[in-house]
């Protein structure tokens, strides 16, 4: 086993056991989070089956179907920080008399420690991912076809998200993708259009940021 097979299998390892604790968490206090266990689940499989590509980059038929899967299911990892949107600051302070009251109560704070652990792997796998398909695509360390791809990405998570927030259709429903088109195109507003240019820009800073992170 070479050193980037196992640094892959090192890497992999500790996110999957991060899951676990942090999925083990959210079961043991009961703390209404069963989402988070679901949608980072659906994070690593693009993470893991794009690392079992990298690995086998010498079998080119099952590195383009598992590059077609990772596709579909890649938008899910981004999607995770739209989950953020269940946090209750009325668990976390309260204000009387003008001042602040912060809730010392545990379980809340142990709530938001899983949701920003959960979203935060999610982001990461979410790069992980993406770095995946820079190797298998053999765009690694090419800055302009790394761009291009990201770009293309983006645009796919932007609408991905917008489809999977607002019109609820998952990863599976692609073969749905002709009612899926159609819908966007009949009913979409402005505002629609709007909201995947936010979740597409989303992505991409979030990668640079990343990338930025990995060069220093």
């Amino acid at each position: 086993m070479n050193r980037e097979i196992l640094n892959n299998f090192k890497k992999v390892f500790i996110y999957i056991l991060i899951y676990l604790c942090f999925s083990a968490i959210i079961i043991y206090f009961n703390l209404n989070r069963r989402y988070l266990i679901f949608n980072v689940g659906l994070s690593l499989i693009p993470y893991i089956i794009s690392t079992f590509c990298v690995n086998h980059k010498n079998k080119v038929f099952l590195c383009f179907i598992g590059l077609v899967i990772t596709t579909i299911f890649y938008p899910n990892a981004i999607y995770m920080f739209t989950d953020l949107i269940h946090i209750k600051t009325h668990e976390y302070y309260v204000f009387s008399g003008g001042n602040v009251n912060y809730i010392q109560d545990y379980t809340h704070w142990i709530k938001l420690s899983c949701d920003t652990v959960m979203v935060v792997l999610s982001l990461v796998l979410s790069f992980e991912s993406f770095v995946n398909i820079l190797k298998i695509l053999r765009c690694y360390g090419y800055k302009i076809a790394s761009f291009i791809l990201l770009m293309l990405y983006s645009g796919i998570c932007g609408i991905a998200v917008y489809i999977g927030r607002f019109l609820r259709f998952n990863s599976w429903d692609i073969l749905q993708i002709r009612d899926i088109t159609t819908s966007i195109l009949s009913s979409a507003t402005e505002n629609d259009y709007m909201l995947i240019g936010i979740f597409a820009i989303v992505h991409f800073v979030i990668i640079l940021m990343f990338f930025n992170l990995k060069n220093n």
